[in-house]
Formats: structure tokens, C-alpha cells, sequence
């Protein structure tokens, strides 16, 4: 291709963009914070003996708690607890959640806890402007072998 062509071409493209480009009459800036929608609280369903396979987080009358480490003592085989969280979402907009358990350490035992305990999950989507409840049940194995010092991390993300 010639020179001359190869300029109209460039000129006739750069045009182009100019008039499809627009004429800016105004704009302006928004600024704005992020909040955190979510407030959240425990209870566990069971905690002075095996949870009964009935009592559900929306039934439980006992107290909640808000993300406090707690010793439920030892569990035996075969045991089992229903872990219940209480999520009130205070954005307008509905957010996906997941609640879960995971073994994190043990006392130089860690396989043998993730053993006995597995890692529950659970998840959802709490709507705007809701409160929402929902649990999981951490059961022991009923192979389950004696460990001691299990710790398991409770925790809802969202998202």
C-alpha cells in the first residue's frame, strides 16, 4: 500500500474515534465505605451432653454467644454436638455464607483429630435485611481413637 493511502486510512479511523467518542457535558465522583454486613453468634446444642438429634438451632432457648473460644471438655465416641450460628445480615442485599469446621491442630495428634471429628461445612445465602440461623453436627467417629487437645476452628466467610 502507498504512503498517501496508508494517511487517509489513519486520518479517516482517528476521526472516527473522535465522533463516536462522545462530547463530555459532566461527571462526577463517588465516594463510599465498605461496611461489613454481617453480625454473627454461636450456641452449642449439647454442650452438657450428646445433642439429642431433635433440638435445632431455630428451636434452641439457650444462649448465644459471639465467636468465643470454648472448652467443651472431652466427647466420647460416637458423640455428638450441633454447632448452630445466628447470622443477621444488615446490608440490603442477599450475601452467601458458608459455616464451617475445621480441625487446625491437635497435641501432636492432628491426623488422628481430623479423624475422630472430619471437617463440617455448610452454606447458604442470607438475604437482606434477615436474620438467618443455621448448624452443622460435629460428631466424633464411632472408631474414633482417644486424643487429646483437639482444637476446632468454627467460622462463617462470606462470599
Amino acid at each position: 500500500m502507498n504512503k498517501k493511502l496508508m494517511s487517509i486510512l489513519a486520518i479517516s479511523v482517528f476521526a472516527i474515534a473522535l465522533v463516536s467518542a462522545g462530547y463530555l457535558v459532566n461527571s462526577f465522583v463517588i465516594q463510599t465505605d465498605v461496611y461489613e454486613p454481617f453480625s454473627v453468634e454461636y450456641a452449642i446444642i449439647g454442650d452438657a451432653g450428646t445433642w439429642d438429634g431433635v433440638t435445632t438451632c431455630d428451636t434452641y432457648v439457650g444462649a448465644w454467644m459471639s465467636g468465643t473460644d470454648v472448652d467443651v471438655g472431652g466427647l466420647y465416641a460416637g458423640e455428638s454436638r450441633y454447632v448452630c450460628t445466628r447470622i443477621t445480615n444488615a446490608g440490603e442485599g442477599d450475601v452467601d455464607y458458608t459455616f464451617s469446621g475445621e480441625v487446625i491442630s491437635g497435641n501432636g495428634n492432628l491426623v488422628e483429630c481430623e479423624a475422630a471429628f472430619g471437617n463440617p461445612s455448610t452454606s447458604g445465602t442470607v438475604t437482606g435485611l434477615t436474620t438467618i440461623t443455621d448448624g452443622m453436627e460435629v460428631s466424633l467417629a464411632d472408631d474414633a481413637s482417644p486424643v487429646d487437645d483437639c482444637q476446632i476452628t468454627v467460622s462463617v466467610t462470606r462470599g
